[in-house]
């Protein structure tokens, strides 16, 4: 199934009587030996276990194939239940698979039972958890993937998003997004992950309306995405899991990261709001500056239509109003100085510091090419000859508009720093 496709299959299911039938030679005490025999090997490996990240305790389920070598490179998936229950519920259903394949599976339990959010379940829980396993067995960090159902299918939608560059792809059953706002996820990604969703077209809960709608969108922005819909199939996974978990795993096993894994690192909500308010102060700032130097602008109109030995008088009234306005100007741009340096003394992530360096930096140039300006504007107050005083005020304002194209040349950096942050 090529990556753009979106169709439907079928996927069976080998009940018991058919297993049965097909092992005609076998007896049905050794039949049920062997399948009790494959099962309690990989529920024996199944180990729970906790971990701490920043001061919060985190249950996880392990399995580790007994058939991994110490310097061998296998790949690691990451599974995220459904909602109501525990990461046991989905290890289960993929253990006897991955000992096959060799594959390491972790299994988190979301915080809170009945649903995955950030940041409490990741992802920076999620990379410490997963370089502390790397650490202890031999793990391919460029196949590290995803697998998750129902409310887990949608966190692992959404983590394919936020590390992008981090997880290699994802695979889900049952998951898509419903609402408007959860695809600006997309937003986030900084690699065109592959994805797979699997659904049934029965499903209540993920309907193949809003299945096709994360299709779209994301074959829109050129992910390569595969999508099946299991006829006959509702929302339940736990039946038909050893089929579903075997073509997820085909899809998985083909993608790989082309580099190391990069993981990127993002603020806090409370930061996140802070930074957004920040950004907003500013630009409300900078809106009354350009307020200011319009109104200057106006006045240096006047002036132009001027007689300025004749209307010395009134030429000293403009010229003085001038002076105001750019003081007012000098002083926002100030102000919005102040308000970056003071994110930048915040432990902020990401693009942010170099962001907010780059306001600053902007700022500066701006007050500086209004100290100018003033000067250019002040000269005419001086008792000096016309062409002397000419002369000075073309130099300040040659002064004055090269800081001003350092200031904006600033300014776009910055903007394209936010913009690449966004794709």
């Amino acid at each position: 199934m090529g990556p753009n496709a979106y169709e439907q299959r079928k996927i069976s299911v080998i009940n018991l009587k058919e297993l049965i039938v097909a092992a005609n030679r076998t007896s049905l005490l050794a039949l049920a030996i062997l399948l009790f025999s494959f099962s309690t090997q990989a529920t024996e490996k199944i180990v729970k276990e906790s971990f701490v990240s920043k001061g919060r305790k985190h249950t996880y389920y392990l399995f580790v194939p007994a058939k991994v070598e110490p310097n061998a490179a296998v790949p690691m998936i990451l599974l995220f239940h459904g909602s109501g229950r525990n990461g046991l519920s989905l290890v289960e259903k993929w253990a006897d698979l991955a000992a096959k394949e060799r594959i390491i599976l972790v299994a988190p339990d979301a915080k809170n039972s009945h649903r995955w959010g950030v940041p409490d379940d990741g992802p920076d829980f999620l990379r410490e958890l997963v370089e502390a396993l790397e650490a202890k067995y031999p793990v391919n960090p460029r196949r590290i993937y995803l697998f998750g159902h129902s409310a887990g299918a949608v966190f692992a939608l959404n983590l394919s998003m936020f590390e992008s560059e981090y997880f290699a792809a994802v695979a889900v059953h049952a998951g898509s997004w419903r609402q408007a706002k959860e695809f600006q996820v997309i937003d986030y990604a900084k690699r065109k992950a592959p994805l797979a969703i699997f659904v049934g077209d029965r499903d209540a809960f993920f309907p193949l309306t809003s299945v096709k709608a994360t299709n779209d969108a994301l074959r829109a922005r050129g992910f390569p995405i595969e999508v099946t819909i299991i006829k006959g199939h509702d929302h339940w996974y736990y039946d038909l899991a050893p089929e579903i978990n075997r073509n997820a795993w085909e899809f998985l096993k083909q993608q790989e990261l082309a580099d190391d894994p990069r993981y990127a690192e993002y603020n806090s909500s409370a930061a996140a709001n802070e930074i957004n308010t920040a950004v907003a102060e500013i630009n409300e700032l900078l809106s009354k500056a350009d307020e200011f130097m319009r109104r200057f602008y106006v006045k240096e109109a006047e002036l132009k239509k001027k007689d300025h030995v004749k209307e010395r008088e009134s030429v000293v009234v403009v010229v003085r109003e001038q002076v105001r306005l750019l003081n007012q100007s000098e002083a926002v741009h100030r102000e919005a100085v102040l308000r970056a340096e003071r994110l930048i003394k915040r432990n902020l992530k990401g693009i942010y510091p170099e962001y907010f360096s780059l306001i600053v930096q902007m700022e500066r140039k701006n007050t500086e090419s209004l100290e100018l300006l003033r000067a250019y504007a002040e000269l005419l107050l001086r008792d000096q000859q016309p062409n002397t005083i000419t002369i000075k005020r073309n130099e300040a304002l040659l002064k004055a508009d090269s800081l001003q194209q350092e200031a904006d040349e600033l300014g776009q950096k910055a903007e394209r720093l936010r913009v690449a942050q966004r794709q």
